[in-house]
């Protein structure tokens, strides 16, 4: 009886050892599938980047997001145009969800080209009355060319801030507003509110408008004009290291809002002062014929009145040189 137990424990040696063999391979084979899956599907373990629109952060610190290239705007996604409105043709240019990217430790930080604009040299005689004319959010090929005629005739320089997604549509323009001697500013890439962006997203703004300008003109502009006048501590610090300007105006004609040419009219001959900037449109609004009827008006009063028309870079230098002209920020819809 004995011998048979004993016996009938040697037959289930092998079969318990057997089991755990199996076993232990089993958790092997699980531990060493369940890492390769963690390295290789991880976006936020560093040195794991994936390109804008997949989840993940592209590593490289230039544009990363913006369709560039000429005529209409292309690519996926809603992009607000200058008038406010979404245009579902464009791209859009912004910093990539924050969900599932790694810390903003790894984002690499956007950096700005240096101004390559000219500097320009202006000095006003003692007792001349400056001023200047601006057009924001084009250009386009109706109204920017009209106003253009009107300059031309008048034999005015006015400086236009322009934005990137309509730079992209319509380089010939911009190159004919620095062929006829105006100035050209930065206005964002599509009318953005800046204060409600991070520093890269800013970065973004200024550098994709920064590209197209360069390819249309041949210069990186000093200019840039907060969209909506809306300026913050952030916004501020960036353009001081950056060498740029930041250009905000002493009299808004509203001639997006509708209002009669009269009005305008009567709203610039009453507060427009020395070293004076007013802000018209070039674009962005159903309402800019009445800024081409206007212009003629203006220009004729403020003539009267002794005024000389300078550009902003005009009008900074001659700040720079004797000191008492201001032109202040206001906070308003640009």
């Amino acid at each position: 009886m004995i011998q048979r137990s004993i016996r009938h424990k040697r037959r289930r040696f092998p079969v318990v050892f057997l089991i755990v063999g199996f076993s232990l391979i089993a958790v092997l084979v699980v531990l060493s599938t369940q890492s390769k899956w963690e390295l290789g599907s991880d976006p936020g373990r560093p040195g794991h980047a994936q390109a804008v629109g997949s989840g993940g952060v592209n590593p490289s610190p230039q544009i990363t997001d913006a369709n560039l290239a000429g005529g209409e705007a292309g690519g996926s996604g809603a992009v607000q145009t200058a008038d406010g409105k979404n245009d579902s043709t464009g791209p859009k240019p912004q910093l990539p969800s924050q969900t599932n990217v790694p810390p903003k430790s790894w984002i690499p930080s956007v950096s700005l080209d240096r101004p390559t604009a000219a500097i320009v040299q202006y000095q006003a005689k003692p007792g001349t009355k400056l001023v200047a004319i601006t057009f924001d959010d084009g250009p386009d090929n109706r109204y920017t060319p009209a106003i253009l005629d009107i300059l031309k005739a008048y034999k005015v320089k006015a400086t236009f801030f322009t934005v990137g997604t309509q730079i992209k549509k319509y380089p010939a323009v911009m190159k004919r507003i620095a062929a006829e001697g105006h100035s050209i500013g930065n206005h964002t890439y599509n009318h953005s509110d800046l204060t409600k962006k991070d520093m890269n997203g800013i970065k973004n703004q200024i550098k994709w408008t920064d590209t197209l300008i360069q390819r249309s003109n041949g210069f990186v502009p000093r200019l840039v004009r907060a969209p909506y006048g809306a300026v913050s501590p952030m916004l501020k610090a960036i353009i001081k290291y950056n060498n740029r300007e930041l250009v905000g105006w002493t009299v808004d004609t509203d001639d997006w809002a509708g209002k009669s040419v009269a009005a305008m009219r009567a709203n610039v001959n009453k507060n427009t002062h020395p070293g004076g900037i007013i802000l018209m449109h070039s674009f962005g609004s159903k309402h800019i014929a009445s800024t081409v009827n206007l212009l003629p008006l203006v220009i004729q009063d403020l003539r009267k009145k002794g005024y000389t028309f300078v550009t902003v870079d005009e009008l900074l230098a001659a700040k720079n040189h004797g000191g008492k002209l201001t032109a202040k920020t206001a906070t308003a819809t640009a």
